[in-house]
């Protein structure tokens, strides 16, 4: 049998096989931070940050993407969400993007999707777009957290505000001796 670089299937060969692997070669996880609860009347948001390598962030650029996601979460309040949601600001290698992610009622979520060169200037995404894998990392454990503490549970909210993703690399132990 032919080798067709680990992907198994002939109609995976060629192009989308270079593609796949170059998509492969360039992955590297990204720290997901979580941040203290935004709590407000009749609704409350779990935020994160996710950044590339290289980028950073700061309280500004949380309190300026905190403004967009606000809007949006009145609107999705008026569409019928049922006050619990989810805020992921991704500071990304090609700009910033803005996840607001509300659940609504009848089992259903409402997503959205804000992108720009900086956080400073979130615009709607184009229709379409979607969420990219970083994202869906803190989107796959939100549902599942969603499903044990609000869902399984009976309407912990406490524990569902508590269980957040967080990936940031641990410090290395053994760094600075003590008393020195």
């Amino acid at each position: 049998m032919p080798d067709r670089g680990g992907l198994g299937d002939p109609s995976l060969a060629g192009a989308s096989a270079v593609a796949l692997t170059g998509l492969a070669e360039a992955y590297r996880p990204r720290p997901v931070t979580p941040l203290m609860p935004w709590r407000f009347t009749g609704r409350l948001v779990k935020p994160y940050v996710i950044t590339a390598r290289g980028r950073s962030w700061d309280d500004q650029m949380v309190a300026v993407a905190r403004t967009t996601a606000v809007k949006q979460l009145e609107f999705d309040d008026a569409m019928g969400a049922v006050g619990l949601a989810v805020v992921i600001l991704h500071l990304g290698d090609d700009g910033s993007y803005l996840v607001v992610q509300s659940w609504a009622k009848d089992f259903q979520s409402r997503l959205s999707i804000f992108r720009g060169m900086d956080v400073d200037d979130l615009r709607p995404a184009p229709i379409g777009a979607g969420t990219c894998v970083w994202e869906q990392e803190v989107l796959s454990h939100e549902r599942a957290s969603y499903v044990n503490h609000i869902l399984n549970a009976e309407v912990d909210v406490e524990s569902w505000l508590d269980d957040c993703l967080d990936t940031r690399p641990s410090p290395k132990a053994g760094g600075i001796p003590s008393g020195t």
